[in-house]
């Protein structure tokens, strides 16, 4: 068994694995590389394998930078299944539906080139091919199971064994601890290789009741200066889990009575869809909702699906708190409300995960005082606040003790979708705590398992 990474290898975005038997050519995960120009320009160029030699692609979640660039696969001439759980099947079709209308429009306005069509994504899809968590299936050579990653709703890790072979595992990307909504991940089994993401691999979270603190402090002082304030938010699971806190904030803590606005038309469907899948939730979160609270909806929330109505928030009464895509405030209708709110200090940033280089969101991040937001420079004079703990990723004490907690720890352990550092970061503590051989692959670095 070989196993190639042509994408998140000392780099976040990307995820694209290549695995290859005597029998079989599959793919685990095809995203989109995300950040700056220059990773935006590696999603038009070759995939550095033959789209056509691709057998099937098993998908471990639908977060666009692992799910992304299977319609391009598809229109590069990719004929064969693609593997994933139900709620990720649903999810992928708004993801993909959603990501051709925002590059037609970007065709229409700066003749950029498309990535893929509509009928590339409708026959994306079609090939969508259910399969249950835990229920293992056969692909030619290859036994393939899924299980639980606890990190967006629908998202796994994959076992993979060869046929008289070895067992691979590639973690997708797994999730933080103690998650509000969703149930916690599965305990590792026996595997040769493991394949594990290192995104927080350098650093640890907040503890649940600081990240609540912090997020309580962020809301009650942004309203009683009589700010605005912003939380950009991936449509997926970060919207949900905020409006579940805001939710809990807004019963429990009767904070003021002020407008909160989700400003995502995205999120809004995603939110219907986590209505569908109550299965997955956490005992606590099930309780809830069988207890008759709505988890996602609360007084004073208001959802926006229109541009018109998006547009109205500008008139709403102040203070007032609106989450909006995209997450890494490279996109969408968060930098129209940045251009209004940015450069008033009585306004916040509440950042609540990951941002990768060349992000709009990572030079807030980083503190630059004056960034180019759409075609205008803004002087940032809000308060830009982080939260790590809010992130779907586990951190590094996270996965190292997933690993320890496996029912046989694996043979070899590879630190993938990680900058560079942090994936160093993780392959060392693994070392040091678990003396397990670790490495960090290169970008299209055959390894014979």
């Amino acid at each position: 068994m070989k196993i190639t990474p042509f994408g998140a290898a000392r780099e976040v975005t990307g995820s694209c694995y290549l695995l290859q038997t005597d029998k079989s050519n599959i793919l685990v995960d095809c995203g989109i590389f995300q950040g700056g120009q220059f990773a935006q320009a590696k999603n038009f160029n070759d995939f550095g394998f033959n789209p056509h030699d691709i057998d099937a692609v098993i998908l471990t979640h639908a977060h666009i930078d692992h799910s992304g660039r299977i319609p391009q696969l598809i229109k590069r001439g990719f004929m064969g299944p693609i593997y994933c759980t139900e709620p990720t099947k649903d999810l992928c079709r708004l993801l993909w539906y959603d990501a051709e209308e925002i590059m037609e429009e970007d065709f229409k306005r700066h003749n950029a080139p498309k990535l893929y069509s509509r009928d590339d994504v409708k026959v994306s899809v079609r090939r969508l091919k259910q399969v249950d968590d835990k229920t293992s299936f056969c692909f030619q050579d290859l036994q393939i199971r899924f299980h639980n990653a606890g990190h967006i709703l629908g998202s796994a890790f994959v076992e993979i064994t060869e046929e008289g072979g070895k067992t691979v595992t590639f973690s997708g990307d797994l999730g933080n601890d103690d998650t509000p909504i969703l149930k916690q991940k599965d305990v590792l089994n026996k595997t040769d290789a493991l394949f594990i993401e290192s995104t927080y691999g350098d650093r640890v979270h907040e503890k649940d009741a600081e990240r609540w603190q912090i997020l309580k402090k962020a809301v009650t002082q942004t309203i009683n200066r009589g700010g605005v304030l912003l939380i950009p938010a991936f449509a997926i699971e970060r919207s949900q889990e905020l409006l579940y806190e805001l939710n809990n904030l807004a019963e429990k803590d009767r904070i003021a009575d002020v407008d909160m606005f989700m400003d995502s038309p995205l999120a809004a469907n995603v939110t219907d869809v986590f209505r569908k899948y109550p299965e997955y939730y956490s005992v606590k979160a099930y309780k809830q909702l069988t207890g008759g609270d709505k988890l996602f909806d609360f007084p004073g929330l208001k959802v926006t699906r229109t541009r018109n109505q998006s547009m109205k928030i500008n008139d709403s009464r102040w203070p007032k708190v609106i989450i909006a895509g995209a997450g890494m405030m490279n996109g969408g209708r968060i930098q129209h409300h940045l251009i209004r709110y940015l450069g008033d200090p009585k306004c916040t940033v509440l950042i609540i995960g990951f941002q990768a280089h060349g992000t709009l969101g990572r030079r807030l991040y980083s503190g630059q005082k004056r960034v180019k937001v759409l075609d205008e420079y803004v002087n940032v004079k809000a308060d830009i606040v982080s939260i790590g703990g809010f992130s779907a990723h586990a951190d590094q004490k996270m996965l190292v003790n997933w690993i320890r907690k496996a029912k046989k720890r694996p043979g070899h352990v590879y630190c993938t979708h990680g900058e560079e550092h942090a994936s160093a970061a993780l392959a060392t503590r693994i070392k040091e705590k678990l003396h397990i051989s670790t490495d960090v692959p290169r970008p299209r670095q055959t390894i014979n398992i």
